[in-house]
C-alpha cells in the first residue's frame, strides 16, 4: 500500500494555552501558518455554507480529455476494422444508459462490450467517444450512412442521450451533457461502482474512488497516479498527516465541484488545497475568506495569505486589519502576529486608530509579550510611531515606559520625546493617519441658498473626517475633489469597477426630455474623466450593478411616463453596450445588489404606479427568478439594498398607504440560503431616493427626502453590526436627494 506524507503535515499545537483556541500566528516567522486541527469526524459549524465552483465540470472533463490524449490510465481498447481506439471505461459508462455494461458486468442476456465492439464502425465509435468526453458530436445529418452508423453504436452501447441528440437535431449545450455525465459518475462513486483505488487516512478510514477522476482532479494526484511512482501501482494509497474529513472534502469536490465551508474547516482545508495543488477548490476557500472575514479573523487570514503568497487575499486581509486596527490590536491573538506583518501594518497611513498613542502602546505590548526575542525589533517598530502627534500627557506616558531604556537603539526615540515635552523639537512633523477608503457623494439635487429653485449638482465630495463632539453631537468634514463633465446629474447610478468610477444616466433637470443616456467614468488613479458610449436607453430611477467584469443597467424610467423592463450591459473590453434578457416587468425606483455572484432586485413601482414587494434573482441570459417577497408593508420603492455579510439589507424608501404614499422607516434582512426575510433595526429618519454603500463592514444611508413632509435631508446614518443600531454621524454639505454614493481610496483623492 502506498504511503504518502505531505510536506508540513506534522504540525501540532499546544493544547492548554489560552491563546491557542483558534488559528495561532507563528512567532516572528513566515515559515508556515500553524493551523488548528479539527477532530477526525467532520467538524460541526453553525455557519457552514456550500460553495460551488461553476467551472469545475468543464475543467474536469478538459483534464480527462488530456489524459486520454496522453494515453494515461486508459483501460479500454477497441480494435475495429484495423483501427485502435482507447478510452477510460468510467467515462464511457457515464455516457451510457447502462453503465454496468461498460464497467465489465455482462448482462444476463445479450453480448458484452468486447463482442459488441466487433459490430461497431470507426465512425460510430468516434462519435461515441467524442460525446463521452466533450458532451457533443460533430455529425453531418445530410450523410445518412454516417448517421446510421452512429445510431447503431448508440443502440449497441446504450448511449441514449447521444441517440436523442442525433434524432432530434436539436443542439444541446455540451456543458449540460458533461454535467449529466458527472452526476452519473458521482452516483457510481456513492455506490462504489467501478472504484479502482482506495484512499486511506492515517487513522484508518478508507475512501474508495476512481483513479481517472483523481488524476483529472489535480496535478498532485496526476503525478502520484501517472508518474511511475509506487502509488501508481497500488490499490491503496495512504495520505499521512491528512485528517479523514479533509480527504472526504477533497473527494467530494472532485465529484461535485462543491465544498462545505465554515470557520472550523477553512484553515485545514485551505492548507490541504494548497498542498495538493487544487486551484479550483482553493479559489472557493479564498472566496469564503474574502466574504466572511471580519475583525476577529482578518489577522489570521493575513498570516495565511502572506505564508502562501495569496496576493488578492493578502491585500483584502491587510485592508481589513488596517481598518479595524484599534480593535484587533487590543486582542489576545495580536500578541502572536509575526514581526514582518506588524512592521508592515504600522507604517501605513491608512492604519485606523483614534490616537497615535494606541500605536505606541501596541508596540510596547507586543515586545513585552516576548521581551528576549523581540527587544531587538523595538527600534524598528518605534520608527513607525508618529510621536509628534502625541499630546503632552501621552508624551509623558511614553517617556515613563521602562522598556525604552532597555534598548540601546531606542535612544533616538527617547530624545525626540524629551524635545517634544520641552518644546524644542526640530524633527520631521508627524503625518496624520488617514483611512484607506472614504465615503464619496456623487452629484444629486438640492435647493439653492435662496430657496427659490432646485439645482442639480456636478460635485463629488469625500468625507475627510468624522468628528464626535460632546454627548451625541456628530459632524463630518467634507471636501470637494472633482466635478463630473457637463451636464449635472441626479436620479443617476454609479458603479466602481477596476478602480474606475462609472456615472450612468439620470437626468439633468425636470423636463421629460431631460432624462440622460450618457455615461462617463472617472479613473481614480489618474484622476481623469472619460466619456463613454451612450447607453442604448435613456434612464433615470434605475439600478446599476457590476458582475463578472461588466456593468448592468436595469429598468428605470425613460420619459416620466414609460417604465423600462430593458436591461443592458457595458463591457469595458469592447467599450460597447449590449442588451441582456429583459426583466419580468417594467419597473422604476427599485433597488439592486450583487451577492455571491447573483444579481438581486427588490421592489420598485410598476407601470401602474403600484409599489411592489417582489424580490428577484436576475440572470443576464435567463431573466428573473422570483424569490420570497418582502414581508414589511405592501411594497417599497425609492429604497436601497446592500449586502451585509451573506445577507441583504433593504432600507428606506416609501410605502403605499390608503391615500397616497408615506415614508418607510422599517428595514428588513433577506437570507438567500433560506429564502426568507427577518427583522432589521428601523431607520431613525426617512431616506427616500437616498444614496447607500458599504464601507469597512458598516452600512451608510445618506441624504434623500421624506415622502411625508416633502423635505430633503442632510443626514448621514450608519449601521454598525457590532452595535446593531443606526447612528447619526452628522450632515452632508447640502441636503442632496436623488444622489449616489460609493467608497473610493483616499490616497487617490488627495492633492
Amino acid at each position: 500500500m502506498g504511503d504518502v506524507r505531505r510536506k508540513g503535515s506534522t504540525k501540532t499545537l499546544p493544547q492548554n494555552k489560552k491563546r491557542d483556541t483558534g488559528p495561532k500566528h507563528q512567532q516572528d516567522s513566515k515559515a508556515h501558518h500553524p493551523l488548528p486541527h479539527p477532530s477526525s469526524s467532520f467538524p460541526k459549524d453553525s455557519g457552514v455554507l456550500t460553495y460551488v465552483l461553476p467551472s469545475h465540470c468543464d475543467i474536469l472533463f478538459t483534464h480527462l480529455q488530456r489524459l486520454k490524449e496522453e494515453e494515461l490510465l486508459l483501460d479500454y481498447t477497441f480494435t475495429i476494422q484495423g483501427n485502435t481506439f482507447k478510452a477510460h471505461r468510467l467515462i464511457l459508462a457515464a455516457a451510457s444508459q447502462t453503465p454496468n455494461l461498460l464497467l465489465g458486468s455482462k448482462p444476463k442476456s445479450g453480448l458484452g462490450v468486447e463482442e459488441l465492439a466487433c459490430c461497431l464502425t470507426p465512425v460510430g465509435l468516434r462519435a461515441v467517444l467524442q460525446f463521452a468526453y466533450c458532451g457533443e458530436v460533430a455529425l453531418d445529418l445530410s450523410k445518412e450512412r454516417e448517421v446510421e452508423e452512429v445510431l447503431d453504436a448508440c443502440q449497441r452501447l446504450q448511449m441514449e442521450r447521444l441517440r436523442e441528440k442525433c434524432m432530434s437535431g436539436v443542439k444541446t449545450a455540451a456543458a449540460a451533457e458533461q454535467e449529466k455525465s458527472l452526476a452519473i459518475i458521482k452516483d457510481m462513486w456513492d455506490r462504489e461502482v467501478g472504484c479502482d483505488i482506495t484512499i486511506q487516512a492515517e487513522t484508518g478510514e478508507r475512501y474508495p474512488a476512481h483513479r481517472v477522476v483523481l488524476a483529472a482532479g489535480g496535478d498532485y494526484f496526476r503525478a502520484l497516479l501517472c508518474g511511475g511512482l509506487r502509488e501508481s501501482r497500488e490499490d491503496k494509497v495512504c495520505l499521512r498527516g491528512v485528517p479523514s474529513w479533509v480527504i472526504q472534502a477533497i473527494l467530494c469536490f472532485f465529484y461535485t465541484g462543491q465544498l462545505r465551508l465554515g470557520w472550523s474547516q477553512i484553515w485545514e482545508l485551505t492548507d490541504a488545497m494548497l498542498q495538493f495543488q487544487l486551484e479550483g477548490a482553493l479559489s472557493l476557500c479564498v472566496d469564503f475568506l474574502l466574504n466572511r472575514m471580519d475583525e476577529s479573523t482578518c489577522l489570521d487570514v493575513l498570516v495565511l495569505a502572506e505564508t502562501y503568497g495569496l496576493k488578492q487575499l493578502r491585500q483584502a486581509a491587510e485592508e481589513c486589519s488596517l481598518a479595524h486596527f484599534q480593535c484587533i490590536s487590543a486582542g489576545e491573538r495580536f500578541k502572536d502576529v509575526p514581526f514582518p506583518l506588524l512592521d508592515g501594518l504600522l507604517e501605513k497611513d491608512s492604519l485606523c486608530v483614534e490616537r497615535e498613542i494606541t500605536v505606541f502602546r501596541t508596540v510596547v505590548g507586543w515586545v513585552e509579550d516576548h521581551p528576549k526575542e523581540r527587544l531587538a525589533y523595538l527600534p524598528s517598530l518605534l520608527c513607525h510611531v508618529r510621536i509628534p502627534l502625541l499630546s503632552y500627557s501621552e508624551l509623558q506616558e511614553a517617556l515613563s515606559c521602562s522598556l525604552l531604556y532597555r534598548s540601546h537603539g531606542a535612544r533616538g526615540t527617547i530624545e525626540a520625546l524629551q524635545s517634544l515635552v520641552e518644546g524644542n523639537y526640530s524633527g520631521p512633523e508627524g503625518r496624520p493617519r488617514t483611512p484607506n477608503q472614504v465615503l464619496v457623494l456623487v452629484c444629486g439635487d438640492t435647493v439653492n441658498e435662496e430657496l427659490t429653485k432646485r439645482v442639480p449638482s456636478r460635485t463629488l465630495w469625500f468625507a475627510q473626517q468624522f468628528h464626535q463632539g460632546l454627548g451625541l453631537i456628530r459632524s463630518i468634514q467634507w471636501k470637494a475633489f472633482t466635478k463630473i463633465p457637463q451636464p449635472a446629474r441626479f436620479r443617476h447610478s454609479v458603479c466602481l469597477l477596476n478602480n474606475k468610477l462609472y456615472v450612468l444616466g439620470g437626468r439633468k433637470y425636470y423636463g421629460s426630455l431631460d432624462i440622460l443616456k450618457s455615461a462617463t467614468r472617472f479613473d481614480v488613479t489618474q484622476r481623469k474623466w472619460e466619456q463613454l458610449p451612450d447607453m442604448l436607453c435613456q434612464r433615470d430611477n434605475f439600478s446599476a450593478v457590476c458582475l463578472n467584469g461588466k456593468i448592468y443597467a436595469l429598468g428605470g424610467s425613460c420619459d416620466d411616463r414609460e417604465y423600462l423592463d430593458a436591461v443592458e450591459y457595458y463591457s469595458p473590453k469592447e467599450n460597447t453596450w449590449r442588451l441582456a434578457h429583459r426583466l419580468d416587468t417594467a419597473v422604476c425606483g427599485h433597488a439592486a445588489a450583487v451577492l455571491d455572484g447573483q444579481i438581486y432586485i427588490s421592489g420598485g413601482c410598476d407601470p401602474h404606479h403600484h409599489c411592489l414587494s417582489t424580490m428577484w434573482i436576475y440572470h443576464p441570459s435567463r431573466g428573473c427568478v422570483p424569490r420570497a417577497p418582502m414581508s414589511v408593508g405592501a411594497g417599497r420603492a425609492g429604497h436601497v439594498m446592500l449586502a451585509l455579510g451573506r445577507k441583504l439589507v433593504v432600507a428606506g424608501g416609501l410605502q403605499p398607504l390608503q391615500m397616497g404614499f408615506g415614508d418607510q422607516l422599517l428595514c428588513e434582512l433577506y437570507d438567500p440560503e433560506s429564502d426568507s426575510w427577518s427583522f432589521f433595526p428601523a431607520l431613525p429618519k426617512p431616506h427616500l431616493s437616498s444614496g447607500a454603500t458599504v464601507l469597512d463592514g458598516r452600512l451608510y444611508v445618506v441624504g434623500g427626502s421624506s415622502a411625508d413632509t416633502a423635505r430633503d435631508t442632510k443626514l448621514v446614518h450608519c449601521y454598525d453590526p457590532k452595535k446593531d443600531c443606526w447612528e447619526n454621524l452628522g450632515a452632508m454639505p447640502h441636503p442632496y436627494t436623488d444622489l449616489a454614493i460609493c467608497s473610493l481610496p483616499l490616497s487617490n483623492l488627495l492633492d
